[in-house]
């Protein structure tokens, strides 16, 4: 401790504080801040609270207020040890303001440290967050782009990472809707020129009726403006009572249906309308009307039935005169044998013609009902029966059938305001019809005239196989036969049963079967009596 001072400068000089070494009794042997003479009057430091510490070899500090300088100073103290053994003291001391001050700087290098390393942080974090979110800004806006309808968006630059694998899924599905949007576009351009080069109108309403499409060969039949019907009801954009009818029935029933439309458009014109539901997920979400231009078959058909009506009545009534000069001639005396003959051959193909002119006739009728005209009179059913029974005499006695004809019940009926040829004509239908289809060895057919309520019922009954039930309601339609494995191979056209049916409405009633298998049929028309006698 001899260079004690010395020693207690340097250390002052290198730590910029005060030093002092302390001996182990607790003298002052060196001190930064005193000279020789100060040292030399120094008071012992034993009792020093941080001197003792050290002395007894721990490490000690102390804040307090110098009794050597006059002011407070932070003093700490450590033990010089030799050999385990304390050999005396080193102290620094310190003032509290220059502490407070070194604090002071010290805090202000870490909070600007600290600062700086945040700073620091925080842009490192937005570069490391702007390159990875780069690309899902990419893939955001590759959507954007898909979703406002450019398909031709893709995410480029994918990584072989999490973010990689969602770029490359987007890009896949990118492309397949780009490829099913052009197929998709396609077909509808082809659907497009197809509907508008269609010469039938085309129309397609969804469930509640607002008008989907209109092709243009609808738009010109019907005047309307095919862009402003879209998303209107049909009702107000196409102003037809027909159209709108069909397919509010498909709307409401879910079934196709079809019926015939006139349009003025300036002339006549008929088409054949055809509604269907559309259907999505096996659901009715709309209709879809097609109209066919049928107006020249309608003409035709109608230039047909004028030609086969003139052809039937000019050729009835020469016929007509010739059979009764026939019957007169036949009747007369004086014919050989030969002669008779010849007369009875011409009058068995004058019947024949005959028939064949009643055929023609009917054929016009049951083509169009609604264009019969009754040439009506007073008759009598039994007469009218009596007049069929008479036009096919002839075949009735030439294949043997019996014929039960209940004419006396008949004869107290009230009469009838009626066209006797058409009775005539439909009781010899249901007479024939008897006839031909009965396979039984022995033919039956029974004849009656009935009171219905308020109408009279001619009623021809047979002894013939029957009916399936299936097959009765298809009988009174046009052209309808029953399979030839049930009847055999018949000739004829179907339109016997169709005929009666339309005599009997043009006159009021309606016409009806009730039939067994293997117990033979019953057909009948219904003729309503005049109101006063019903």
């Amino acid at each position: 401790l001899g260079a004690a001072h010395p020693v207690a400068s340097e250390i002052a000089a290198s730590c910029g504080c005060r030093a002092s070494i302390i001996a182990p009794d607790g003298t002052l042997s060196g001190d930064s801040g005193l000279d020789a003479a100060g040292l030399a009057r120094a008071e012992n430091h034993r009792l020093r609270p941080e001197v003792a510490a050290a002395l007894e070899g721990r490490e000690a500090t102390s804040v307090r207020r110098s009794a050597t300088v006059g002011m407070d100073l932070l003093y700490a103290a450590v033990p010089l040890l030799r050999a385990g053994r304390v050999v005396g003291v080193v102290r620094l001391a310190l003032p509290l303001d220059a502490v407070a001050r070194r604090v002071a700087r010290t805090r202000a290098f870490v909070l600007l440290t600290a600062l700086a390393v945040l700073i620091a942080s925080f842009a490192v974090a937005w570069v490391l967050a702007r390159l990875a979110g780069r690309p899902l800004e990419e893939m955001a806006a590759a959507a954007r782009r898909l979703a406002a309808g450019d398909y031709s968006a893709r995410v480029r630059g994918a990584e072989d990472d999490e973010r990689g694998v969602l770029g490359s899924a987007l890009n896949t599905l990118a492309e397949r809707v780009e490829r099913t949007v052009a197929e998709l576009s396609a077909e509808k351009s082809q659907l497009a020129a197809v509907l508008d080069q269609m010469a039938e109108g085309v129309v397609a309403v969804d469930a509640e009726g607002r008008v989907l499409l209109v092709n243009p060969a609808l738009s010109r039949l019907l005047g309307v403006d095919a862009v402003a019907a879209r998303g209107r009801r049909y009702l107000e954009s196409l102003r037809h009572n027909g159209i709108a009818e069909l397919l509010g029935s498909v709307l409401s029933e879910g079934r196709a249906a079809s019926r015939e439309v006139r349009l003025f458009s300036p002339d006549e014109r008929v088409f054949e309308g055809h509604a269907a539901p559309l259907l999505r997920d096996g659901s009715p979400s709309g209709a879809l009307l097609v109209l066919h231009d049928i107006t020249r078959q309608r003409r035709l058909e109608q230039v047909r039935r004028d030609f086969v009506a003139n052809v039937g009545h000019e050729l009835r009534t020469p016929l007509a005169v010739a059979l009764g000069y026939l019957d007169i001639l036949l009747a007369g005396p004086g014919l050989d044998e030969s002669q008779r003959k010849a007369l009875m051959k011409i009058q068995h193909e004058d019947e024949n013609l005959h028939g064949l002119v009643e055929k023609l006739i009917v054929f016009s009728l049951v083509q169009s009902p609604e264009d019969i005209v009754l040439d009506r009179s007073e008759l009598s059913l039994a007469d009218v029966v009596d007049e069929a029974l008479k036009s096919l005499g002839a075949r009735i006695e030439g294949e043997g059938i019996r014929v039960s004809w209940t004419r006396a019940e008949a004869v107290g009926f009230p009469g009838l305001y009626a066209d006797r040829v058409l009775l005539r004509e439909a009781v010899a239908n249901l007479v024939e019809n008897a006839v031909k289809f009965n396979k039984s060895p022995k033919k039956e057919v029974r004849i009656s005239v009935s009171r219905q309520g308020p109408s009279l019922r001619v009623t021809v009954q047979d002894n013939g196989p029957g009916i399936p039930s299936e097959e009765q309601p298809k009988l009174f339609r046009k052209f309808y036969q029953i399979d030839d494995d049930f009847t055999g191979q018949i000739p004829g056209f179907g339109l016997g049963l169709a005929f009666v049916k339309s005599v009997a409405e043009a006159h009021g009633g309606e016409a009806g079967l009730s039939s067994v298998p293997g117990g033979g049929s019953d057909f009948h028309f219904d003729l309503p009596l005049p109101s006063e006698l019903a």
